[in-house]
This record gives C-alpha cells, sequence and structure tokens, in this order.
C-alpha cells in the first residue's frame, strides 16, 4: 500500500509539473508579477488532490477565480481547476461531491464572462468543467466496482479455503473416530470385561458417535444448509466427562449467571474440565467455582491429579486460545498455568450490572 501511495504521489507531481509547462507554454506566467502568484497558487495544491479533494478544489478554484478576473484570461488558465474537479468525485461527502463542485464550475464560468462573453466564456467553461467532473464520476464509479469485485473473489477464496478445511477435518476425524468405535464395539463384544469396564467403553462409544454427530452439524452448518443446533448443555458436558473419569469436588451451578454470558461461562468450564481430564487421566479432581458481581462473573477452575505427580504444564492449545481471544474483544480475561500440583484457569467476563451471587 504505501508503494502504491508513493507511486500515485509521483504521477501526481508529474501531472502538476505537465499542467505548468502547459500554463508557461500558454503565456499564464508571462502576465506579470500577479499572473505569476496566481499561477503557482492554482498548481501548489494539486499534489494533494487525492488526499484532501474538497480542499484542493476550493483553493484552485479561488485562486482560478482571482486569476481570470485580474489578468487577461485564457482558455488554459482554469486546466488546474478541471484537474481539481475530476478527482473531487472520490471525497467521501456528499457537500464536496456535489455542491462544492458545483459552485466552482460556477464561479469559474462566471469570472470567464467579461472576457470571453457568455457562450464563449461561461457556458464553454461551464461545458467543460462538467466534463471534468462526469470524466472523475465515473473513473470513481469503476475504482468503487473493481473494489466490490475484489471483495467478492477475496471472500469466495476464503470460503473455499474454509471448505477444504472442512472437508478434511471432517474426513480425519470421522475415520479416526470411526476405527476407535469399531475397536470399541470389538472390545465390548468379545473382551471379559468387568461391570466399570463396559461402562468406561459404552461412556467412549457414546462420546464418539456424539463427536461424529457434532462435526457434521458442524460442516451442515459451515454449508449454511441449516441453522446452528447450539453448542451442548454445560450438564451434559460434565456428566459425559464424570462418566470418563473426572472427579467434580462440587457441581457447579450457572443460573446466576446473566443469560448473554452463560453460554461462554458453559465454554471457559468446559473446555478447563476437559483439558483437566485429557492432561491427568482419570481420577482427576476438579474445583469449579463461579462468581457474579460488579459487573462482571468470574470463573476459576482448578485440577488435580489424585496419586500422580504434577505433569509438565501443557502448551496453550488452540480451545484456551480462542476463548482468551474471545474474552478480550469483550473487555474480559482469560489466564492458565500450573498452580499446587494441578492447572489452574481464571476467566472474567464483563457482563451486565445484576446483585452478586455467587455459587461454590
Amino acid at each position: 500500500m504505501r508503494r502504491l501511495a508513493d507511486r500515485r504521489l509521483l504521477a501526481d507531481l508529474a501531472t502538476t509539473l505537465l499542467v505548468a509547462v502547459l500554463l508557461a507554454l500558454g503565456g499564464s506566467w508571462s502576465q506579470g508579477a500577479a499572473g505569476l502568484v496566481l499561477s503557482v497558487a492554482q498548481l501548489a495544491p494539486l499534489p494533494l488532490r487525492r488526499r484532501f479533494p474538497g480542499w484542493v478544489l476550493a483553493a484552485v478554484a479561488a485562486t482560478t477565480v482571482a486569476h481570470l478576473l485580474i489578468t487577461a484570461p485564457r482558455n488554459l488558465d482554469y486546466l488546474p481547476v478541471l484537474l481539481a474537479l475530476y478527482t473531487a468525485p472520490m471525497s467521501p461527502r456528499p457537500l464536496v461531491r456535489h455542491g462544492l463542485c458545483a459552485a466552482a464550475t460556477a464561479a469559474v464560468g462566471a469570472a470567464m464572462v467579461p472576457a470571453k462573453g457568455f457562450v464563449d466564456g461561461a457556458a464553454l467553461t461551464t461545458a467543460i468543467c462538467v466534463v471534468a467532473w462526469l470524466l472523475g464520476v465515473e473513473r470513481q464509479r469503476h475504482v468503487a466496482e473493481r473494489a466490490e469485485l475484489t471483495r467478492h473473489r477475496l471472500e469466495r477464496v476464503a470460503a473455499d479455503r474454509r471448505d477444504r478445511t472442512a472437508r478434511r477435518l471432517h474426513d480425519t476425524l470421522a475415520r479416526t473416530t470411526t476405527v476407535m468405535l469399531v475397536q470399541a464395539e470389538a472390545l465390548r463384544a468379545v473382551g471379559d470385561l468387568t461391570a466399570a469396564d463396559r461402562r468406561r467403553v459404552d461412556a467412549m462409544l457414546a462420546a464418539g458417535r456424539d463427536a461424529l454427530s457434532q462435526v457434521r452439524a458442524t460442516l451442515r452448518e459451515l454449508h449454511g444448509d441449516e441453522e446452528p443446533d447450539g453448542e451442548p448443555a454445560l450438564a451434559e458436558v460434565l456428566a459425559q466427562l464424570r462418566t470418563a473419569g473426572l472427579v467434580l469436588d462440587r457441581v457447579p451451578d450457572d443460573t446466576a449467571v446473566p443469560d448473554p454470558v452463560r453460554p461462554l461461562t458453559g465454554r471457559v468450564i468446559a473446555e478447563a474440565a476437559t483439558n483437566a481430564l485429557r492432561h491427568h487421566g482419570p481420577g482427576t479432581h476438579l474445583g469449579v467455582e463461579v462468581a457474579v458481581a460488579d459487573g462482571e462473573v468470574r470463573i476459576a477452575v482448578a485440577s488435580r491429579a489424585r496419586d500422580l505427580p504434577a505433569p509438565a504444564a501443557p502448551g496453550a492449545g488452540y480451545g484456551l486460545a480462542s476463548l482468551r481471544a474471545q474474552l478480550a474483544e469483550r473487555g474480559g480475561s482469560l489466564t492458565a498455568g500450573p498452580a499446587d500440583g494441578g492447572w489452574s484457569v481464571v476467566a472474567v467476563i464483563p457482563c451486565p450490572a445484576t446483585p452478586a451471587a455467587a455459587t461454590p
């Protein structure tokens, strides 16, 4: 972008130099000190016409009118104002694109009347100014159309990339999860399992089938085939994790959390609980505290492994990183790290002011 801006500035400087040469060849520079000063004043703002189209048009039009009234006018004398009129339609302000352009055209046309008359002066000058303005309007329309086409092209490329990623993700998860389910089914059918082992296998089968259904639902949502079903309830997620071996010190209650931030609160707890079970394994103890006070929800999740040494600190996965970015956008925060031989996650979510409440 900087290189493009530099090229545009060089082009504007070259155009200004060309106009200065034409004015010199037309005799504008030889109209005495007043003509020379006014010619320079007409040319000086032109290199800035892309950045300040309104101000440049006003300055160039004013000096052009003064030049036409003070000296013996030539048609070349209002050439600088034509460049300013050509650039003015790129201004985001309608007052500049229409009102200022019309005023500048009328003023320059009127300034030509004393020397050239109504037809050769005002009418001809006005027609030329209107043509310059219309060319600028058409150019701006083409620029907007090209920008829109570029935006659509980028959106299509991004959509294609998301579609390819979704297909790869679906194929990989479907293949690996199917292998796990088949092996678990075989183990359940022919293995010599205790009742507890069968419950664990059943939990693994249920989790695998649920994962496949959620992946397919997410893929359909990505393709726009259906509305999202929403995330699983926190109680459902924790029930699955408890079946897999997670031990909750107390079951968290999020009923005091305001509705707008309750899904995000559930995501934080579910992600922290999932990470705890994955890194510590079955028998992991998990403590969850949720407090609502002073216009914010504070979530503290601490895990510890039973009869196991403290694990190495796991790396920042996508789940926590995604939650941290989402909370930062809302003005909240999320911190995670080792604590007391386990792992701790603390999140703060801003929410509408509510009466203070807390859940163990």
